[in-house]
């Protein structure tokens, strides 16, 4: 009995090992659903989307004044193009958006704005121009005299003509 125990333990050793093996070699899990060890569809890269258009600066665009108002700087701009001008402060834009103020040096006066453009001031000469208040000012000596025709002296018989203008009158306003 002890070899018969013996045969059928080698035996039943045998066969589980063979299962085991056999197993292994297909790599399959027990425990896993049926199915699950399918080929999976490789992973769709997508290419990355194309960067923004940048931004048209406007070449119209001018500085054309600077003051300091209690610690902030203003500006000035204009664009030639429309015909529009604002006066901004740092960090505002102009132009629908397009335009915004990203810095200034004082140094040099010049404008840095965003998209790498930078303004310096149209034809300035640096001067104060002079202010006219409290100069004279110089009247023409003589007055030319206008000709004026010959008329009949007003009398009572003989007046001129009266226009009557009648009163204004405003119509209702329609809505």
């Amino acid at each position: 009995m002890f070899i018969q125990s013996k045969i059928s333990v080698s035996i039943w050793l045998i066969f589980f090992g063979s299962l085991n093996s056999n197993l292994y070699s297909q790599k399959i899990n027990p425990f896993e659903r049926p199915g699950s060890r399918q080929a999976k569809a490789p992973p769709v890269i997508r290419p990355a989307p194309p960067p923004p258009p940048p931004k048209a600066i406007n070449p119209n665009i001018e500085l054309r004044g600077i003051f300091k108002f209690r610690g902030e700087w203003h500006f000035s701009l204009f664009d030639r193009g429309r015909n529009l001008g604002a006066w901004l402060k740092m960090g505002e834009s102009f132009d629908d958006g397009k335009v915004e103020i990203e810095g200034f040096n004082p140094d040099t006066e010049e404008l840095k704005l965003k998209g790498g453009l930078s303004l310096t001031l149209k034809n300035a000469s640096k001067n104060v121009l002079p202010v006219p208040s409290g100069q004279p000012v110089k009247k023409p000596t003589s007055t030319p005299k206008v000709a004026v025709p010959n008329r009949p002296p007003n009398l009572p018989g003989n007046r001129p003509r009266a226009i009557t203008i009648p009163p204004r009158f405003n119509p209702p306003q329609r809505k």
